[in-house]
């Protein structure tokens, strides 16, 4: 009897281990689908956000297109909607409209690009954006401006994925990948950039602007016009260096840390602790290096000397790189600036805001 008991125990046992061997079987089955029915959806996304993009830069070129050629006799315009009713379901969307003023234009002539969540596909917030495009030339512009720098709109999927398209000042849109698109500022210059860790930054000085044409007699003002130095007073410093800025000059004459300042849209005016960030991908002891000109970064740091207004004079030229930041120590006089002595590691101080160093913005 005992021995039928044991086998009995025995059995029992057995089958619960079958039992308990199908329930992890089938749980690993179910995690297994789901990692795959979420990698394809993923993948869709991403296809769908490829797609959406490069409808988005054919919609900005037809634009264009039709200002450059003058259809129905009129320029044509952008306009970026976010969470607006006139958008389906008051999501995103864009429109293209026929005249310079999206308020007073013809709407039987508009085209709707839709972008919303439920298409997966969405506008970043805050970005709601309007501009039309020069007769002929095609030219960006504005109700205000006869000439406008470069524009961007960034599209989001439900994913966490992001793509920038950018139309350079000429009116042309290009979708932009960190590394590998150039960057335009106001008077369409281009600029290299390179992807470092988790930030995109210009790989060139900044050199927008007016050249004040002496630095004994000149100073740049609050007049709408961005004004900058070359270094000895001679434009070919800036065209091979990049420019020099005083502090109030470059952040457009306000004080809010991380601000877009003189930098393209979509870009801003690197905060001390952005600095700190692009620093830490890198030895301490070796930094400087490795942003160097030809260095491994692709930063491409150069020495661009700087303004010192007690002379006032320029002077550090091929020994001083020196970039200032949006975070000021002691408002509203002073600022903190990141610089290298040509040599192997970083330096940071505080400067008085009337200096004038060079400046790299970072992107959004």
């Amino acid at each position: 009897m005992s021995v039928l008991n044991n086998y009995k125990n025995i059995k029992t046992d057995k089958l619960g281990f079958n039992l308990i061997e199908i329930l992890v079987v089938v749980a690993i089955f179910i995690i297994i689908l789901t990692s795959a029915v979420t990698l394809v959806n993923t993948t869709a996304s991403r296809e769908d956000l490829d797609a959406k993009a490069r409808e988005v830069v054919e919609f900005i070129s037809q634009a264009r297109n039709y200002s450059t050629t003058g259809y129905f006799a009129d320029v044509w315009g952008i306009k970026v909607l976010d969470n607006n009713s006139y958008c389906d379901d008051s999501g995103d969307c864009i429109v293209l409209y026929k005249g310079k003023y999206f308020d007073f234009r013809n709407a039987s002539y508009d085209r709707i690009l839709q972008l919303n969540l439920n298409s997966g596909v969405y506008i970043d917030s805050d970005q709601v954006n309007e501009f039309y495009f020069d007769f002929k030339s095609g030219w960006l512009s504005t109700s205000t401006a006869s000439s406008l720098g470069e524009q961007s709109i960034v599209l989001k999927s439900t994913f966490g994925e992001e793509k920038t398209i950018q139309i350079a000042p000429t009116g042309l849109p290009y979708i932009f990948v960190c590394g590998e698109s150039n960057l335009y500022d106001i008077n369409g210059q281009a600029y290299t950039t390179v992807q470092i860790g988790t930030q995109c930054w210009m790989a060139e000085n900044l050199n927008t602007g007016i050249m004040l044409t002496n630095v004994v007699v000149d100073d740049p003002t609050d007049n709408g016009v961005i004004e900058k130095w070359c270094y000895s007073d001679t434009a070919s410093y800036c065209d091979s260096r990049g420019a020099l800025y005083d502090w109030d000059e470059l952040m457009n004459y306000t004080d809010t840390e991380g601000s877009r300042g003189i930098c393209p849209y979509g870009w801003h005016v690197p905060s001390d602790a952005d600095f700190e960030t692009l620093l830490a991908n890198y030895d301490s002891g070796s930094v400087g290096t490795e942003l160097k000109l030809n260095g491994s970064s692709g930063f491409n740091m150069i020495m661009a000397g700087e303004m010192n207004p007690g002379g006032p004079s320029y002077d550090s030229l091929d020994a001083l790189a020196a970039f200032w930041t949006s975070t000021e120590t002691t408002p509203p006089t002073v600022a903190w600036v990141h610089y290298n002595e040509n040599g192997a590691t970083m330096s940071q101080t505080d400067s008085n805001e009337n200096w004038a160093f060079s400046l790299r913005c970072l992107k959004d």
